[in-house]
């Protein structure tokens, strides 16, 4: 006997989805081509579609050549020679920075503070009277108090733009009067910073010293420059 029930009861209904497998695959699928997309985008120029060229480094250099190429050539100011403090040193206005405080000229001198110092900006700049016998010197009176029996040293930059002698003087005094000094001479290449010194071992409890500098065969029109003196005990 024939079945007689209808075909489209008889068969398993067909299923035209995609199976559990088969979407995580396609996911996979669509998920690795949307990675390669973005990768795409971020390694090629939009405009051209070849590979993006990376922009050139700037290094100071450049950028200093080109800020003077568009604002014009660029002006250099010397830099200013840094001061160099020195330790224990027990004179406090030997720079000339501020001032000429406690320093006097001899023997005729003029001192004047001018710029171009060995040490910072300034420096003071000795010369002579107008009288013959006049010299460029110039004195710090009471430059420090002095323990008895003990041996300091007297620095001075020096600069004499002609050449010639310079004498140094490291002077004691006590209760107004000079007890003992010490001098020491040099002669000085033109127109160079040098740094010379003079020792003194003091003899009486209670003095003080006072620094003296001298160029006793300088021109009339000659001059020398001073700066950074120092005072150390030792």
């Amino acid at each position: 006997m024939a079945d007689s029930t209808p075909r489209h009861l008889a068969e398993p209904q067909k299923r035209f989805g995609l199976s559990p497998l088969q979407q995580l695959f396609l996911g996979a699928m669509l998920g690795l081509a949307a990675i390669t997309a973005v990768i795409a985008l971020l390694t090629h120029d939009t405009g051209t579609g070849g590979p993006r060229a990376a922009a050139p480094a700037t290094t100071g250099s450049q950028a200093a050549t080109t800020a003077s190429a568009t604002t014009g050539p660029a002006t250099t100011t010397p830099a200013t020679r840094p001061i160099r403090p020195t330790p224990g040193n027990l004179l406090a206005d030997g720079d000339f920075e501020r001032d000429l405080a406690g320093w006097t000229p001899l023997a005729g001198a003029r001192a004047q503070r001018v710029e171009g110092g060995a040490s910072g900006r300034w420096a003071v700049a000795v010369t002579p009277g107008p009288a013959a016998d006049d010299q460029a010197a110039i004195i710090r009176r009471a430059a420090a108090s002095a323990r008895a029996d003990t041996t300091y040293e007297a620095i001075f930059w020096v600069q004499a733009p002609e050449g010639g002698q310079v004498v140094l003087t490291l002077r004691e005094l006590a209760g107004g009067r000079e007890i003992s000094a010490d001098q020491a001479g040099y002669n000085v290449a033109a127109g160079q910073w040098q740094q010379l010194a003079v020792e003194h071992h003091t003899q009486a409890p209670g003095s003080s010293l006072a620094l003296e500098v001298a160029a006793p065969d300088l021109p009339a029109n000659g001059r020398i420059l001073v700066d950074s003196v120092d005072l150390q005990a030792e």
